[in-house]
């Protein structure tokens, strides 16, 4: 044992050891012990033992950031449909800003909401049985009060992404899908139809609306979800297996994660930054 930690054993009691240690760990500044042996882990899984409201935001945004980063873009955009009464995305930009600081990675955030709450549903496959035209209102400017940098793009979804596309954004890292209705989910799959420099060449998205209650293969987002797949061969949305594996936790969000797969995209084949393990070597028996 070196010199300073003996020192630090002497002087340091052991509760205040173990608290300094879980945070370091929490903070990203230390690696999990745990974990260091295990021939597969993503390597931003340090930061997610800290508390938050949405923990899935935080996956997908820190899993942007690292792609992002491992693939030398400078800024990167993570996106919300469904702000409601905006509480997700306070969060998000509260964790947008976490993870750029982590990753040197400037992080944009928008929001998409009509700003008066649901549209009236079309036909079943809106899920009127759960859904109502008004739903999940907003206060807008006591929302816009609360957000520091994030932009809050208001009106029919439609609308707004084509305006959006036109902006230019910085490339899309992180969706998080909460319109509840399959019009709407269809219409903000428009990201996914254009041109591959909008995106990241795997985007993590969340899917609020695909468990419990009456949703089916057949309805809202997980209807879109299919036939987006059925219209294209080399742009795909696939579920993230195993998330609670890795993250040793068994949250209903690790089974709405997906993935946006552009296989065309020129960086589609780049090291991405999640799985770096390179070599696995024999141990010595000896030192067991």
């Amino acid at each position: 044992m070196s010199t300073h930690k003996r020192i630090a054993r002497a002087i340091i009691p052991r509760a205040l050891r173990s608290f300094l240690k879980r945070l370091a760990i929490q903070t990203g500044l230390m690696e999990d012990p745990a974990r260091m042996d295990a021939p597969l882990e993503y390597p931003f899984l340090g930061p997610m033992q800290a508390p938050t409201l949405r923990p899935n935001y935080r996956w997908g945004i820190l899993a942007a950031a690292r792609m992002a980063q491992s693939l030398g873009l400078p800024a990167i955009s993570v996106v919300e449909f469904g702000v409601a009464g905006g509480n997700g995305l306070v969060e998000m930009e509260s964790l947008a800003r976490e993870a750029a600081q982590r990753s040197g990675v400037r992080i944009d955030v928008y929001g998409f909401d009509t700003g008066t709450g649901l549209p009236k549903p079309v036909d079943y496959r809106d899920l009127p049985q759960m859904w109502r035209e008004g739903f999940y209102g907003m206060d807008v400017d006591a929302l816009k009060a609360r957000l520091s940098s994030a932009q809050l793009l208001l009106g029919e979804v439609s609308d707004t992404v084509p305006e959006f596309i036109k902006s230019a954004p910085a490339p899309i890292g992180f969706i998080a899908f909460d319109m509840d209705l399959y019009s709407s989910t269809v219409a903000a799959f428009q990201l996914f139809e254009d041109a591959l420099e909008l995106v990241l060449p795997r985007v993590v998205c969340y899917f609020d609306d695909i468990i419990g209650f009456s949703h089916s293969d057949f309805t809202g987002e997980r209807l879109a979800i299919s036939e987006f797949n059925q219209r294209h061969a080399k742009r795909k949305l696939s579920k993230m297996y195993g998330l609670q594996k890795f993250l040793k936790r068994t949250d209903p969000w690790l089974d709405m994660m997906y993935l946006f797969h552009a296989f065309e995209h020129p960086l589609y084949g780049e090291p991405d930054g999640w799985h770096t393990l390179s070599e696995l070597p024999l141990v010595d028996s000896s030192s067991r």
